[in-house]
């Protein structure tokens, strides 16, 4: 009987050279072959694991929107947040919450698979549209929508807003994964990225909030 703690282990360790190997390379340049030498395996003990490179890449992406996803056990409602902080404050600190969740090696890591994929890969680019741009830019507006009803902003269309506010976070995905890739590290990810997003955040909130009497 095979030990269940190596089997894990060894599936782990194949993700892992695959996310490696397709962030460097690309899904396509990359063979089962290839990826078993990387893990130091035979070829054929992957398929005990992976039925091939698409179950890999749909394991990859599904742990990617795992992570993605996962709640702080411990958030408090989205009311008290925004008594507590305030709406500036509640949108940069949700921002900073949310990357420094994202923010590990190989997460870094699957966001560059994704990157280059969009380009080639039906699967990835639906992927992208309906889960990184679709779906926030929902909860953004109904976040938004939800500040207009307790005050914090002026009557606005909030899915104009909500598209306004997270097409900038688009520009700096494809800016850190595409254009400045190579001149930074995950670690500078979190810090870089609410950098450019505190004045954004400044800038949208000033554009909506409600004028105080003269």
């Amino acid at each position: 009987m095979k030990n269940t703690e190596q089997t894990v282990s060894t599936k782990e360790l194949i993700m892992d050279a695959a996310i490696d190997l397709f962030s460097k390379w690309g899904y396509d340049k990359v063979s089962i072959r290839e990826i078993a030498r990387e893990v130091g395996i035979r070829e054929s003990s992957i398929y005990n694991h992976y039925k091939g490179k698409e179950e890999l890449m749909d394991t990859i992406i599904n742990y990617f929107i795992s992570e993605l996803s996962r709640m702080d056990p411990n958030e408090l409602p989205m009311e008290a947040l925004l008594e507590q902080y305030g709406p500036e404050g509640f949108m940069t600190m949700g921002a900073g919450a949310y990357l420094q969740r994202i923010n590990t090696p190989r997460i870094a890591k699957i966001w560059r698979i994704i990157s280059i994929e969009l380009f080639r890969n039906d699967k990835v680019r639906a992927f992208f549209k309906s889960t990184m741009v679709e779906v926030p830019v929902a909860a953004w507006e109904q976040t938004f929508r939800k500040m207009m009803e307790l005050g914090y902003i002026r009557e606005c269309d909030t899915r104009l807003l909500a598209q306004e506010f997270f097409y900038h976070c688009i520009y700096l995905f494809f800016d850190y994964f595409i254009i400045s890739f190579d001149d930074m590290t995950y670690d500078t990810f979190t810090e870089n990225m609410l950098k450019e997003l505190e004045p954004h955040i400044k800038f949208i909130f000033n554009s909506v909030k409600i004028q105080e009497a003269q």
